[in-house]
């Protein structure tokens, strides 16, 4: 019985002592982290689509604010885009989407209202979230790509479509940032 008193204790005491640390709320930071935020991970970074910075807040806010007022920073919503291709000539583009559903739909929309015949076989080439996506279209055809800015899908379009063809030029780029709710 003392041995189990003891453990008991041994525990009580454990709990009481052991730190404990909060888990931070994160968010999509697409230009990476501003003041008073530290980069905590990534997302995405497969199939065409670039990483994208995890960002929480570093702990330097002022700790003396009233208890009413909200703490856990803004609140952000995932915007969607995407870009459709038919075989006919056809394409399609949105963005500032708010799922990736109602993306995929308008851009197969879009691409069959462009092609040259109807009966044009549109497919979605690239679906993004929060960040941007560039199309770019060369001699041997169309080439998509996104990455956290335009600059950066710019330049991934056009080194691949610059394998195969010398006269690539861009047609569509746009972004689909995250939108602030707070």
């Amino acid at each position: 019985m003392v041995g189990l008193r003891c453990s008991f204790l041994a525990l009580l005491t454990a709990s009481v002592l052991w730190p404990v640390t909060a888990a931070a709320q994160t968010f999509v930071c697409p230009n990476g982290p501003g003041p008073g935020e530290i980069q905590v991970g990534t997302t995405g970074g497969s199939g065409g689509i670039a990483v994208i910075p995890i960002c929480a807040s570093d702990g330097s806010e002022d700790s003396s604010e009233d208890a009413d007022s909200p703490s856990d920073g803004p609140v952000w919503e995932t915007r969607w885009g995407a870009i459709a291709r038919g075989k006919a000539g056809g394409w399609g583009a949105v963005s500032d989407m708010l799922s990736e559903r109602s993306a995929k739909q308008a851009a197969l929309k879009q691409c069959e209202t462009t092609a040259s015949s109807r009966r044009a076989a549109c497919k979605v080439s690239i679906t993004y979230y929060n960040q941007c996506a560039v199309y770019v279209w060369g001699s041997s055809g169309g080439v998509s790509s996104s990455a956290v800015d335009i600059t950066t899908a710019s330049q991934q379009a056009l080194a691949l479509c610059g394998k195969t063809s010398s006269d690539c030029e861009i047609l569509y780029s746009n972004c689909s940032y995250p939108k602030q709710l707070n």
